[in-house]
């Protein structure tokens, strides 16, 4: 596509895997007022899960909606590509008139804002006449301080629930003399933190938690890492989470408000840590066709890829659940949060000695404890401690020699 012929084309940010509803611009690629080719690397953005480049649409001159570091939604528009600069402004100009003649959404005067602001302010219906400008122009930070100090209303899907927006947390002044800024969270962790925030806003969170016997699965971790293979207790665990969703299938599914949507596919998402400290999570592809040795390799590969920095966005798209696994430090369990458009979490802390009684002796064995964390709006209790007493079942008694 070509913006040389007169019309401009307005960027929008693509929605790199389904966990995301919104990316973060770390850097553009292009400066404002730079030429572009079409497929060229627009700009780095990053999401939850990865960082990745967002190609040009359009052949053309660049105008930034947004700037390096922004948050945006997916869908937003970020960039607006013309046959010169002349002509991008000259549609701005046009654009920003048309949005101060509604209103719904700015009083009829002449408005001099960024692209960025005039799209924001028409997505959330805020008057631009009315944002301070700290800049000369108001910019798109402009509009998110007054959507922070005058959260909107809005109306849900279902016409009943309605959510507000939560505006930024600012330090009492009582904290003030006693407190010291440090530095800020990475683009990383604050996608991470906004991600985790919208799905707990969306669900009704309850846990169910459960020991289990873990002496077969140790054995056949001992056994797999003495002949030289990858092996890990989260191998087991994803495999035996295919044992929970195929008894209690609402594992598969996950509620938007009252609509209710089901992955076609098991598969099945896991937690792991970059040599940075970054958290990813990658997912295992359709795990009830998998051997558990086949699993436990895929585990392998994947881990190494996120250690190394090398995994794609198609190995963290999608996922119904995720197995999380924190056995490298004494922790009885934890109870994690679960992924945007997933129902429940499957946690467990540490492998730690436990007595029971065999034969009327007491003998140690070694014993997890799995946590649940899952969507009350879906599932319930019971639901919950069918799914959980699958897994225990299936690591109990599995015959791992025949796995």
């Amino acid at each position: 596509m070509t913006a040389e012929s007169g019309a401009v084309v307005a960027v929008r940010m693509p929605q790199f895997n389904v966990n995301d509803e919104e990316v973060t611009v770390l850097e553009w690629r292009v400066g404002d007022g730079g030429r572009v080719a079409e497929g060229e690397p627009l700009c780095e953005v990053e999401t939850s899960k990865a960082v990745g480049e967002l190609p040009s649409p359009a052949t053309g001159i660049v105008r930034h909606a947004v700037r390096s570091g922004d948050v945006v939604k997916v869908d937003a528009v970020v960039a607006y590509i013309g046959p010169s600069a002349e002509v991008v402004d000259s549609y701005l100009s046009m654009l920003s008139w048309h949005v101060a003649a509604q209103p719904a959404v700015a009083a009829a005067t002449e408005v001099q804002a960024t692209a960025g602001a005039i799209e924001l302010a028409r997505r959330m219906g805020v008057d631009l006449s009315l944002v301070p400008a700290t800049e000369g122009r108001i910019r798109r930070s402009d509009v998110e301080r007054y959507l922070a100090e005058h959260p909107p209303v809005t109306p849900q899907e279902d016409g009943g629930d309605r959510s507000v927006a939560v505006a930024d947390q600012v330090l009492p002044p009582a904290l003030e003399e006693m407190v010291e800024e440090t530095e800020a969270l990475s683009n990383h962790q604050w996608a991470i933190a906004q991600h985790l925030q919208q799905t707990q806003a969306r669900m009704v969170v309850a846990h169910a938690m459960m020991d289990v016997y873990m002496q077969r699965a140790v054995e056949w971790v001992e056994a797999r890492k003495k002949a030289g293979r990858m092996a890990s207790p989260l191998a087991v665990l994803i495999k035996a989470a295919a044992a929970a969703v195929a008894a209690c299938p609402k594992l598969q599914a996950f509620r938007l408000n009252r609509r209710v949507f089901r992955y076609r596919r098991l598969d099945i998402a896991f937690t792991v840590r970059s040599h940075q400290g970054l958290l990813y999570t990658p997912v295992v592809r359709d795990v009830g066709r998998l051997s558990l040795s086949e699993v436990a390799n895929r585990c392998g590969e994947l881990a190494m890829a996120a250690f190394r920095g090398e995994l794609a966005d198609a190995d963290l798209a999608g996922g119904c659940l995720t197995v999380s696994l924190l056995n490298d430090q004494p922790v009885r369990f934890h109870v994690g949060l679960q992924n945007n458009y997933q129902t429940a979490l499957l946690t467990s802390g540490a492998i730690r000695d436990e007595l029971r009684l065999v034969e009327g002796r007491p003998v140690a064995v070694p014993t997890i404890m799995l946590t649940l964390s899952y969507d009350h709006g879906l599932l319930d209790g019971w639901d919950a401690a069918v799914a959980l007493d699958a897994v225990r079942r299936q690591i109990e008694e599995w015959r791992f020699d025949k796995l």
